[in-house]
């Protein structure tokens, strides 16, 4: 197979790419960190080892990359897929926006390289999958058990979802170990795991304003999934930390509503991220509006927003909102019963949490109007705490809003169809406020 040459200065980036390409195509991947480098190997005698360029030229200077790309374009012919906001050459075989978009370069660069589905789905792929030990140094655990090549034998590190021993991988490595494996049937969830890890170390400064959406959004899909196997700890309460101070500050950085709904759509964002980030901007304008609001107040309806829908695993379990919903969903018995008491779970959860916001468990309990967190209720009693009833009508606002990600947001039905449902006066009041909202 032709071998491919990525350009990209980002350690973490390039070893998302490294690792995807190799995994899910069998690319052979070298890394140079700038169109210099490139340029000087495909100048030599490998050069014509090489089928494919993947390039984030925006992470070059912008001298090699002048000259990289008149390389490309006079002498070889070899594809290029070209990666970053802006695009630079003229006539990529692909060009991607957003450099965190793995499933549209993994198609890309499989096109390029003529690598099929069937080759892919024939490929000998050996028993024990080799991971180059580099990637465990950025994990404390894996997923899955882990093994070490003995001769013809491989000897069980480690079992999946248990923190590796103190200085396993380290002492590892220092004897000289290259490679530590992984059962094939588990490799892709390892894979995506790792590459959640790497995504979630990313900052700002980084990537795009758009690239960090999607990290944002691999951030909090890890999240979910360490809070499901591993719980409440000093791990998952940074990152979770670090999650919703990224959904503030991405509510700061939008003044309008349709600004952020618009990043959302064109970052292709799963329904869930949408949901939770739309949310937060819902639930925070309130705060700010209603007469009882305050910084400690705001600090609880991010928290309750980050953390009321964490049990839940998928868009379609997200969507439902009624016990009507949850009847007509596909879903299997375990997803139905999982929807039916997932503010219970969460709220048992968020109870562990040090330094949790007074009664943050309770909203989540009540966030569909039922008072243990079981359910869906029809009818919203006056037992209903006054910040769940926020909560409830920025919820409810949120999934009309989403309804209609296809249409121009139109303030006045969805104002119209709030108040159809909720008539009474203790919410038409809160709907006053929601009106407010900058479109």
């Amino acid at each position: 197979m032709s071998l491919t040459l990525l350009v990209e200065d980002n350690p973490k980036i390039h070893s998302v790419y490294t690792l995807n390409l190799t995994t899910w195509i069998g690319a052979h991947v070298t890394v140079k960190k700038s169109s210099e480098e490139a340029l000087e190997l495909l100048k030599g005698p490998e050069g014509k080892n090489y089928g494919l360029v993947i390039a984030r030229f925006k992470s070059t200077s912008p001298t090699g990359q002048k000259e990289f790309i008149s390389y490309l374009k006079t002498t070889t012919k070899i594809p290029v897929i070209e990666i970053g906001p802006e695009t630079i050459f003229e006539t990529p075989e692909a060009y991607i926006p957003n450099s965190l978009e793995l499933k549209l370069l993994i198609k890309s660069a499989a096109k390029a390289l003529n690598i099929t589905a069937k080759d892919m789905s024939e490929k000998v792929v050996p028993d024990f999958f080799p991971i180059p030990i580099a990637y465990f140094m950025v994990i404390k655990r894996s997923t899955c058990p882990v093994f070490k090549a003995n001769g013809k034998d491989y000897l069980e590190l480690t079992k999946g979802n248990l923190d590796f021993s103190a200085n396993l991988i380290s002492d590892l490595a220092r004897a000289g170990e290259k490679h530590l494996y992984v059962d094939k049937l588990d490799r892709l969830s390892f894979v995506n795991y790792v590459t959640s890890e790497l995504l979630s170390l990313l900052s700002p400064e980084e990537v795009s304003p758009s690239e960090h959406l999607t990290a944002s959004e691999k951030s909090m899909e890890l999240l979910t999934k360490k809070l499901q196997t591993i719980g409440v700890n000093e791990e998952t309460i940074k990152l979770a930390q670090k999650n919703m101070d990224v959904m503030k500050q991405n509510v700061r950085s939008s003044p309008k509503l349709s600004g952020l709904f618009e990043k959302l759509l064109s970052n292709k964002s799963s329904y869930r991220f949408k949901h939770t980030q739309i949310l937060t901007y819902i639930g925070l304008h309130i705060i700010k509006n209603i007469e009882w609001g305050n910084q400690e107040q705001e600090e609880k309806m991010s928290f309750i927003v980050y953390f009321h829908d964490i049990a839940l695993n998928t868009d379609e379990e997200t969507m439902i909102h009624s016990n009507l919903d949850l009847k007509k969903s596909s879903l299997n018995h375990q997803s139905k019963l999982l929807v039916e008491k997932h503010a219970q779970i969460a709220a048992e959860l968020v109870a562990k949490y040090p330094h949790a916001p007074m009664g943050a468990d309770q909203l989540i309990r009540q966030h569909h109007g039922t008072l243990n967190g079981i359910g869906f209720s029809e009818h919203f009693g006056s037992n209903i705490s006054p910040m769940a009833v926020v909560f409830i009508l920025a919820e409810e606002f949120t999934r009309i809003v989403l309804k209609n990600e296809s249409l121009p947001l139109n303030r006045e039905n969805m104002i119209k169809e709030l108040k159809d449902t909720f008539p009474t006066a203790r919410f038409q009041k809160i709907i006053d406020l929601i009106q407010k909202i900058t479109f």
